[in-house]
């Protein structure tokens, strides 16, 4: 390892990288861009549990493996506002916090344990997914993999080394497990590749103990798919969702020729260029691998903002699924047939991977302006119009109602929450509603599913069935939800109660 925190390229680049990812985990807090898609969907909820005083995860329903990693985003809120920090605008941004902090916590979290297990092969594949997978489709931030997929490096760096396991890398262990159970899809494919894996190096080790952990590592993975695979099955609503996770998992493959792989792609050019060199990585080459990196970011910010796609939504779960249980693959057969690790080979793929971290940072920077720009956009379209209810027709743009160059950047399913959090005012002025017809028959995201219940007992429900307090301590939707009801009953909607 002391090629690699003695390298000056690296300590240099990981400066910078940590300076701009700092830069974008702020930004995205100031902005509460956590709050794209289903973030907003789970902290409409959680304000209005809060200020009843409940203390509730929310992922759509309790029973759901994902449940255990929303608790590590979503359980900050509940301290703060036990302890009277309950600012509407505050616990979104501290939402937006913790959600695009802890990738980079359990990045630097592993890059720690890399020092005490020489494994900087795990590091490297850790530090790869990231640059390459998590960082770049992190629009859609609010799912399991984002954070649970480098947990996975974790328990991987303790599979694969000889280092003695002590009693705090158990607790880590534990809670590592924990959370395997909570990553869904992706678990289904990497349970079984650890569970088959982990023979190798249980045979490898000569602690009795260490043994004993690793046998945990491969049973618990295991058993985390075979969770994961029966809740699928078993659980009504999630039977359907095999099939779309398959879909999905081939949707994707066209996205590989899309401009925002272009910075995938260079890496990929410049990874197998290096891979056999076995001499240290100088400044030069450094140098002009950055300037092809600025090249290829000016021209996607100088393009048209239409003729690129800046985030794939839902893919982001199936991205991981197929892609990071390959990479388990590649280094379980690797280390079969290695005899020592090439720590200077390692050294240049690694500051490869960091200038991709770096200006796919940027590149996220880049994507959170015009999320930004989108909300502000929404906010003065609200302002502007005198009407309590707000319908775009579903001919105008998804996200940016009349602003071509703000598509994709705030979703029709949540416009309704989403207009409610972002609003200055306690009492809403006009509530932003879905399109009057059903846009996806998948989704309970249409007309009918909006809804003010008749019993007066002073509750509404928004996008995907969340019933919530037409008024609380951070809004009064009284106004609103009367429009609401009397358009429903104008216009013959037959709600979804």
């Amino acid at each position: 390892m002391d090629n690699l925190t003695n390298n000056k390229e690296f300590n240099f680049l990981k400066w910078i990288f940590i300076l701009f990812s700092l830069v974008f985990v702020v930004y995205t807090t100031i902005t509460m861009r956590a709050l794209y898609m289903d973030g907003a969907f789970f902290m409409i909820e959680q304000l209005n549990n809060l200020s009843n005083g409940i203390y509730q995860i929310h992922t759509g329903y309790s029973e759901h493996p994902r449940y255990i990693i929303a608790f590590l985003s979503q359980f900050p809120l509940w301290i703060c506002n036990f302890i009277g920090l309950s600012g509407k605008k505050f616990l979104l941004m501290l939402y937006s916090f913790t959600t695009f902090f802890l990738p980079l916590l359990i990045l630097y979290w592993n890059y720690r344990l890399t020092l005490k297990t020489k494994r900087i092969d795990v590091f490297f594949w850790h530090l790869l997914t990231y640059s390459l997978i998590l960082i770049t489709f992190s629009i859609f931030s609010c799912v399991e993999i984002y954070i649970g997929a480098g947990l996975q490096f974790i328990l991987w760096n303790y599979l694969v080394s000889d280092t003695e396991i002590k009693k705090r890398d158990a607790l880590a262990l534990i809670v590592c497990l924990i959370c395997l159970f909570a990553t869904y899809e992706y678990i289904i494919f990497l349970g079984p590749i650890i569970f088959c894996s982990h023979f190798h190096y249980v045979l490898q080790d000569k602690s009795i103990k260490n043994q004993y952990y690793k046998t945990l590592i491969g049973l618990g993975s295991l058993g985390a798919a075979i969770y994961n695979i029966y809740f699928m099955i078993n659980v009504q609503g999630e039977g359907g969702e095999i099939a779309r996770f398959f879909k999905e998992c081939h949707d994707y493959l066209p996205y590989i020729f899309q401009l925002c792989s272009l910075f995938s792609v260079i890496t990929i050019i410049f990874l197998l260029i290096f891979v056999w060199k076995k001499t240290k990585i100088n400044r030069i080459q450094i140098i002009i691998m950055a300037l092809f990196y600025v090249l290829a970011f000016h021209y996607l910010i100088t393009i048209p903002i239409q003729s690129i796609y800046p985030m794939w939504e839902g893919h982001f779960r199936s991205i991981p699924c197929w892609a990071i249980p390959l990479i388990f693959i590649i280094m379980s057969i690797t280390d079969r047939i290695r005899t020592d690790i090439n720590y200077q080979r390692y050294t240049n793929l690694i500051c490869i991977v960091l200038l991709c971290g770096i200006v796919q940072t940027l590149w996220q920077i880049n994507n959170t302006y015009y999320w930004n720009k989108n909300i502000i956009y929404m906010k003065e379209e609200l302002a502007k119009t005198n009407e309590l209810l707000y319908i775009p027709t579903e001919h105008e743009e998804m996200s940016g109602f009349h602003n071509e160059e703000l598509r994709r950047y705030i979703w029709h399913g949540v416009f309704t929450p989403t207009s409610i959090l972002f609003s200055d005012n306690y009492e809403q002025k006009t509530l932003l509603m879905t399109y009057d017809v059903q846009p996806d028959p998948g989704n309970v995201i249409d007309r009918s599913a909006l809804y003010v219940r008749p019993d007066n007992s002073g509750k509404m429900s928004v996008s995907f069935g969340s019933i919530i307090d037409i008024k609380n301590k951070y809004w009064d939707l009284t106004k609103c939800a009367k429009a609401l009801d009397e358009y429903n009953k104008k216009n013959n909607i037959q709600t979804r109660e």
